[in-house]
């Protein structure tokens, strides 16, 4: 285990040596909802997080959009919030991250309880594949910045998805540590899912974005923009999803308020 420790240090240290993100770098972002309240420590450890996550990952414009250092920073730091703790092991299952330059289409097929096929075109402003890239909206990206107050986060959104696909799938359960009953989740996510689907055929309000209806993986990726950008309001909507966000990310934005 020591050697493990001292080899994974190594690795990080010569990582920052060719690549570091210095705390200047990403001051265009570093001012938003999810980054204000972190220590400096914290501050710190992000940036490390940023610099291996960089030199892990590729980074592609598509559609002819060029991606500038500050777009990479941009993303890279959002990402590697949720994983402030966890470790960036949660994103080693892929390497391609794919920009558009905005909302693009998407072409799924779906099968009906009577075995039929249907083909459906939607347009997304994100998608995480199982086996395959992170892909984001840049206008997305510059949304979520512009609005921060309005508890959405594309990349938050996207990546949490790739963490929810270690543990069997995309279905709202991820890896959970030995310090979370997972009967305990099982139950907080599966009241709060119903419930979100029950305001919405009752026409009522949603407190949170009325995607999370659409499944548990959804519900689990909007809980999670909700839990790093708008903290407060996710608490006062459900304290019980918000006590299990926070043991699983081991990180209380609350407190940080």
């Amino acid at each position: 285990m020591k050697l493990l420790r001292k080899l994974e240090n190594w690795r990080v240290l010569s990582v920052l040596k060719k690549q570091s993100v210095k705390f200047s770098g990403w001051e265009h972002c570093r001012g938003l909802s999810c980054f204000r309240y972190l220590s400096s420590v914290e501050k710190a450890h992000l940036r490390v997080l940023m610099a291996v996550f960089l030199q892990q990952k590729t980074m592609v414009g598509e559609l002819g959009l060029e991606l500038s250092d500050e777009m990479k920073i941009t993303i890279a730091a959002q990402a590697c919030l949720p994983v402030l703790k966890l470790g960036l092991n949660y994103y080693s299952g892929f390497v391609l991250v794919s920009v558009y330059p905005a909302a693009f289409w998407v072409e799924h097929s779906d099968l009906d309880e009577a075995g039929v096929v249907h083909k459906n075109r939607r347009l997304l402003s994100g998608e995480s594949w199982l086996r395959g890239p992170v892909i984001l909206s840049w206008d997305d990206i510059e949304r979520d910045i512009q609005h921060d107050a309005d508890g959405h986060n594309v990349v938050i959104h996207e990546f949490v998805h790739k963490i929810d696909m270690l543990n069997q799938g995309a279905n709202g359960v991820p890896p959970l540590s030995a310090n979370i009953k997972s009967d305990e989740w099982g139950s907080v996510f599966r009241h709060a899912y119903h419930q979100q689907i029950k305001r919405l055929q009752h026409h009522k309000r949603s407190c949170i974005n009325t995607y999370a209806a659409t499944s548990p993986a959804e519900y689990f990726a909007v809980a999670s923009e909700y839990f790093f950008t708008m903290p407060q309001h996710l608490k006062q909507c459900s304290e019980p999803v918000y006590n299990e966000l926070k043991l699983f990310y081991q990180q209380d934005p609350v407190s940080r308020c």
